[in-house]
Order: structure tokens, then C-alpha cells, then sequence
């Protein structure tokens, strides 16, 4: 294994074999490659397994006899993570639980695995009667940000639209008066999506257009999740909302609802 292998991406590979995650097995044939869906079985032998596909025997054969390199690819959270591997045999029958057998294929354990993050500023425009709310909490440095704080700390809040890195919002005073709220200031950003939250912390960009009356037009960016369960999962969910609107936006497009930006 190569020492210069970045170890995030050696880990989020590991982390897709422990979880038997699916996967794109792609064989090369005739100059071309033949995309299978597959997944990934275990680490044996100092190399991984992988479902092999059906109806493809006698490819896979001949691929094991040149020691030509295959081509996996998969998705971790924003991550696109591709490396190239020979197969060195199969294997039939392969137990990956008591009440399930596959056909595996074994191959090289690679040497080196790219991974390339997948854009995260695509930004979905969000209606006031739309799925999605926002709520806004100055909290302290030494808050704890799962927890809810007291209601004098909330900024009222209307959310404009929703990337997986922020969220445009207009900032609402009292009183005729502008919110008291900055850049410095530590922000617990809670998303309802059709029922469900999402807590994360952020920080107020610094506003582009002047107020309007009592309203502030800015953005919060969401500070950079942690590289835990918790993080992932969160990342995870954003990933799921934000392609779950822009799926539903380019529908409305397509049916004239509405126009693209």
C-alpha cells in the first residue's frame, strides 16, 4: 500500500467495505468499459471483495488471465471516491451473512484512491409556503448546540433558499429596529424539512445589499461538520434535502410552474 495514500481517502474506503456500501464495478472491454452495479463484500486477503456481476463470467476470466485493471468508484457523503484494481480470481458462494451467499470477485487492495468532492453550492430557491423553515439562536462559545436556548436569543428568521454550505435568510427586527446580530456572533441554525430537524452551527456572512426597514438580506455558511457518525449523518441529510428541492425545482421547471434562474 502506498505511504502517500491520503489517509481520509483510504478510510472512507474502508469505511464503504465495512458497511458492504454499493458501488460501480466498470469492466473494460473491446476499448470500452461495462458499468455493474455492486457492491462491496469484505477485505480478504489483503485485497477487497465485491459482488460480481451477473452474466459477465467469461469477461471476468479473461480480464484475471491479462491482469487487466477494472475501475470501482462509489459516493461518500459529497465524496466521489474512484480507484483501479486488477482481479486476481473468483469466488464462488461467498458468505456475507447466514442468510445470504454471493459470487465475489477478489481484487487488488489499490495503491492509490482519489477522491473528488462533489459541488455543494447548488442553490435551491425556497418559497415562503414551501417544506422547508428555518430558525436562528445567537448562543455562546461555550453553548451547547444541541440544545435549545432561550427564546430572547432567537432572531426571527425567513429562509430564502438552502445549499448544502448555507442558507440565504432574511434576518427580521423588532420594533422597527434592525436585528442585533453579526458576523462574530455564533449562530444555532435549526432547518425543519416536513417535519424534521436539523441543528447545525453557523456564522453570518457579511450582508452584500443594504437593509430593507427592519430586515437584514444575507446568508448564514454552516460551519464545516466534523468528520464523525454525527457529522456524516448530518452531512448525510443535507445532501438528501437539498437534492430532494432540486429534483422537485427542475420538475417545476420543466412543467412552466416556474422559471430557471
Amino acid at each position: 500500500m502506498s505511504k502517500s495514500m491520503p489517509d481520509k481517502n483510504l478510510e472512507m474506503l474502508r469505511q464503504a467495505i465495512d458497511r458492504n456500501s454499493w458501488a460501480i464495478l466498470s469492466l473494460p472491454s473491446a476499448g470500452m468499459l461495462r458499468n455493474h452495479k455492486s457492491r462491496f463484500v469484505a477485505e480478504s486477503d489483503g485485497g477487497i471483495l465485491m459482488q460480481a456481476p451477473d452474466g459477465e463470467a467469461p469477461l471476468i476470466a479473461e480480464l484475471v488471465r491479462t491482469q487487466t485493471p477494472c475501475a470501482i468508484s462509489f459516493q461518500r457523503g459529497t465524496y466521489k471516491v474512484l480507484f483501479a484494481a486488477r482481479i486476481r480470481k473468483t469466488i464462488n458462494d461467498w458468505r456475507m451473512n447466514d442468510n445470504l451467499a454471493v459470487d465475489a470477485v477478489l481484487l487488488d487492495f489499490p495503491t492509490e484512491i482519489k477522491a473528488t468532492q462533489k459541488r455543494t453550492d447548488y442553490r435551491v430557491d425556497i418559497r415562503p409556503d414551501g417544506d422547508v423553515s428555518v430558525r436562528v439562536w445567537k448562543i455562546s462559545g461555550s453553548d451547547y448546540l444541541k440544545a435549545t436556548p432561550a427564546g430572547t436569543r432567537e432572531v426571527t428568521a425567513q429562509i430564502r433558499d438552502l445549499s448544502i454550505g448555507g442558507v440565504g435568510v432574511k434576518l427580521i427586527g423588532k420594533d422597527d429596529q434592525l436585528p442585533i446580530i453579526g458576523t462574530d456572533d455564533r449562530l444555532r441554525v435549526a432547518l425543519n424539512y416536513l417535519g424534521k430537524e436539523i441543528v447545525v452551527e453557523g456564522r453570518m456572512r457579511a450582508p452584500t445589499v443594504k437593509p430593507q426597514g427592519n430586515c437584514i438580506l444575507t446568508g448564514i455558511q454552516f460551519k464545516k461538520l466534523e468528520e464523525d457518525l454525527e457529522g456524516r449523518q448530518t452531512m448525510a441529510q443535507l445532501v438528501r434535502i437539498v437534492g430532494e428541492l432540486q429534483r422537485a425545482e427542475l420538475r417545476m421547471i420543466k412543467m412552466g410552474l416556474i422559471q430557471s434562474a
